[in-house]
C-alpha cells in the first residue's frame, strides 16, 4: 500500500515546487496538499495521512499558532511531521513533536533526504507494531497452553525459540547494514576486521565508503550493546551514508559534526535534564592513497599508526557524538602524512577491556598496543588470527563483557 503525505503550505508556488521534486522522487508516495489550515485538523482525520510536511512560516508571525496546530494534529494521529521554517528555534519546533526541522533556504537533497529518513522511520516502526502483535499472540498463546496444563519445558523451550529466531532475524538486518565485504574487498587491498558482538546483534559496528578517490573509514562504539546498541548503529549509519552522499564536507572533522546534529535531531536531544542520553564513540578516517595523507577525527576514540615497529596514538576529542557539555564545540581534525607499509588500526574499547588472565584483570591499552606492535611484521589476516586467538586465552572461562571491534589496515 502507497503511503501518503500531506503537505501544509499557505504558498500555492512552494507546494507545486514541492509536489515536483517529491513525486519524481519518490512516485509510490501519494501526495496531498492544502494551504486551508482552518480546516487541517479535519483533513488530517479523514485523509490519516503517514507523514506531514508543514510550512509553519504562513501566515507570517503565526508560528506559535501553526506550532500549536501541530500538537492538536498530534493528538489525532501519532506520525512524522517535518517542519519548514525560516526559524532557528529548534527546541520549540521539536517540543512540539517534529521529527526534524529542515531550515530555510533549503536543497533539494536536503528536503528528499529527510522523507527518505521519515519514510524508513515509518517501516521501522511497522515492522516493530507488527512485530510486537506477533510476540502478543504468541505470548497469548504460551498463556493458553499453561492453562492446559502443558509442561513447562516444553513451554519455554518454545517461547526460547521464538525469541532467539526473532534475534537471528534481527542480526541478519544488522549484517546487511553494515558494509559487505566484497565492496571493502575492491577498495583496500590489506585489512582486516576482527569483530565479535557480544550478543548476536551488537552496538559495535564498522563503515566504509568512498569519495572523490577517498576512503572513508569509522568504527563506531554506540551506547550499550545488545538491540539498544543495534538501533544506534543503523541511525549511524544511516546519517554517514547520508552525509557522504551529499558530499557537504571538506574534512573528517565536519563529518563528526553533522552526525553529531543529526543524531541529537532524531533523539530530540536538547541538553535538558532527564532526556535520552545515547549517542556513540567514534574514529573516523579519510584516506587519500594517491597523495599519502590521512585526516582523522575521534569522538572518545583515538586511532593508531605503527610503522617500523613504532606506535604513534592520535587521541579523538573527549566528547561523545550526542548530546554533552561540549556538544556545541567543533570536533578536531588531525592531518597525518602517510608512507607505503604504514598500518593503521581503529577500534572500540571492548578489546582492552576485557577481563581475564591469571588474575581476571582487565587486558589493558598497554598491552593492547604491545600486541599490535610485536606482530606489525606479520600479514593482516594473521595479526587478526592472532588478536582472535589471544582474546580467547585472556578470556579463558570469563564472560565476554563488550562487543569487541579491531579494524587493521595497511597502506600500499
Amino acid at each position: 500500500m502507497n503511503q501518503k503525505l500531506l503537505l501544509i503550505d499557505n504558498n500555492t508556488a512552494d507546494i507545486e515546487k514541492i509536489n515536483s521534486i517529491l513525486s519524481t522522487e519518490f512516485p509510490n508516495i501519494n501526495i496531498y496538499s492544502t494551504n486551508n489550515q482552518n480546516d487541517i485538523l479535519k483533513e488530517t482525520e479523514i485523509l490519516s495521512p503517514d507523514i506531514i510536511i508543514f510550512d509553519i512560516d504562513y501566515p507570517e508571525d503565526n508560528i506559535d499558532q501553526n506550532l500549536k496546530l501541530l500538537l492538536d494534529i498530534l493528538r489525532i494521529k501519532q506520525l512524522p511531521i517535518i517542519v519548514l521554517s525560516s526559524s532557528t528555534d529548534y527546541n520549540k519546533i521539536f517540543k512540539a513533536g517534529a521529527i526534524n526541522l529542515i531550515q530555510k533556504p533549503y536543497s533539494e537533497i536536503t528536503l528528499i533526504s529527510n522523507l527518505k529518513t521519515a519514510t524508513n522511520l515509518i517501516g521501522i516502526l511497522e515492522s516493530v507494531r507488527i512485530k510486537e502483535a506477533e510476540i502478543e499472540e504468541k505470548n497469548q498463546k504460551i498463556h493458553l497452553q499453561i492453562e492446559n496444563e502443558l509442561k513447562q519445558h516444553e513451554i519455554i523451550s518454545s517461547k526460547n525459540k521464538e525469541i532467539m529466531a526473532d534475534i537471528r532475524y534481527a542480526s541478519r538486518i544488522q549484517q546487511a547494514i553494515l558494509p559487505s565485504i566484497e565492496f571493502i574487498n575492491q577498495n583496500m587491498d590489506e585489512y582486516f576486521i576482527l569483530h565479535q558482538p557480544k550478543s548476536h546483534v551488537g552496538g559495535d559496528f564498522y563503515w566504509v565508503s568512498c569519495h572523490e578517490n577517498k576512503k572513508v573509514i569509522a568504527v563506531g562504539d554506540c551506547t550499550g550493546h545488545g538491540l539498544s546498541g543495534a538501533l544506534m548503529h543503523m541511525l549511524g549509519s544511516v546519517y554517514l551514508n547520508e552525509i557522504i552522499s551529499s558530499g557537504n564536507f571538506e574534512t573528517a572533522s565536519d563529518i563528526l559534526e553533522q552526525l553529531r546534529d543529526h543524531i541529537m535531531k532524531s533523539l530530540n536531544q536538547t541538553g535538558e535534564v532527564g532526556e535520552t542520553q545515547d549517542g556513540l564513540d567514534i574514529a573516523l578516517c579519510i584516506i587519500d592513497c594517491e597523495n599519502k595523507k590521512l585526516q582523522f577525527a575521534g569522538a572518545n576514540n583515538p586511532f593508531y599508526v605503527i610503522r617500523n615497529k613504532e606506535l604513534t596514538e592520535i587521541k579523538g576529542d573527549r566528547m561523545p557524538v550526542g548530546i554533552h557539555i561540549n556538544f556545541d564545540k567543533p570536533f578536531t581534525n588531525h592531518i597525518v602524512d602517510l608512507e607505503s607499509n604504514d598500518q593503521i588500526y581503529l577500534f572500540s574499547d571492548g578489546y582492552a577491556d576485557q577481563f581475564g588472565g591469571p588474575r581476571g584483570k582487565k587486558f589493558r591499552y598497554k598491552q593492547f598496543k604491545e600486541l599490535l606492535v610485536n606482530n606489525s611484521h606479520e600479514p593482516m589476516n594473521i595479526q587478526k588470527e592472532i588478536l582472535n586467538n589471544i582474546h580467547d586465552k585472556w578470556r579463558g572461562s570469563l564472560e565476554q563483557i563488550d562487543d569487541i571491534l579491531v579494524f587493521g589496515i595497511k597502506i600500499k
